[in-house]
């Protein structure tokens, strides 16, 4: 499905119906990350999943893309779907668009979901190789990125090679000019860190304990920050921890949701 939100074609996934989850996937991903979320939810809950713009199959705009504005397009879809208050999952980028969502609509969340990400800015050093890697995609291609970071989505004592080929099929249509947005767009993002204390919804941060682009410590530190927050970190899962091991992420998602009572 496609929807006009903030000027451009944003395509997403709507599935179900009762409380309402939105699902956003990472960098240079696409919602396919979260097929086994939306066959899983879509019986109890309204599963939503977009495509980031740039990303996917959703349209593309130049130019630096702020985890606000990305935060921004959610809303706009949201009140274009008329959701009304929901959760929101984000994973790893997600994760920084789900954060800069909190602190510009909070009277839109009921609960949030951070899944590999953090709460920290880039490094001076590592705001210096986005940008590189950025101008590398410019000159050569998505290919460079996505070539790059498909294999260490998954744990590294993974052999399915099915699964493999699947995290490369969730990157490769990104385009070009949506991932250089994306990676600058990351690369000027802020510390959410001072913040996080404020948070004043129910929170979940799950972690795969062999991720190793971003490390479960990140996600130890941002529950310890966030008031309330439960942790879960999952065995044998890397980055894109719901995807590798759906059963147990979706399981300790069932539960928080009955906790909370979303």
């Amino acid at each position: 499905m496609l929807a006009t939100v903030n000027g451009i074609q944003i395509a997403y996934t709507d599935e179900g119906a009762g409380g309402p989850l939105l699902f956003v996937h990472g960098f240079p991903l696409s919602r396919g990350t979260w097929s086994k979320q939306v066959a899983a939810f879509q019986a109890s809950h309204r599963v939503i999943a977009p495509d980031l713009r740039g990303l996917g199959d959703s349209e593309v705009s130049p130019g630096p893309i702020p985890m606000g504005r990305f935060a921004k397009d959610l809303h706009g879809l949201m009140q274009h779907l008329k959701t009304g208050p929901l959760t929101l999952v984000g994973h790893s980028m997600g994760g920084y668009v789900a954060l800069a969502f909190a602190k510009a609509y909070p009277e839109a969340l009921k609960g949030l979901v951070l899944v590999g990400t953090k709460a920290g800015a880039d490094s001076p050093e590592g705001a210096t190789a986005r940008r590189a890697t950025a101008e590398k995609v410019r000159t050569e291609g998505s290919s460079v990125v996505v070539d790059a970071m498909a294999p260490k989505m998954l744990a590294a004592s993974n052999t399915d090679a099915a699964m493999a080929a699947a995290v490369h099929g969730f990157m490769a249509p990104s385009k070009p000019e949506g991932v250089i947005g994306a990676l600058l767009g990351m690369a000027e993002r802020e510390d959410a860190g001072a913040w996080l204390g404020m948070l004043q919804v129910p929170t979940l941060v799950i972690a795969g304990a062999d991720d190793t682009i971003i490390p479960p410590s990140e996600s130890e530190a941002m529950a310890k920050a966030i008031p309330g927050a439960q942790l879960k970190v999952i065995p044998k899962a890397g980055h894109l921890v719901a995807f590798e091991q759906a059963d147990a992420f979706n399981a300790a998602l069932v539960d928080w949701l009955n906790s909370a009572g979303l």
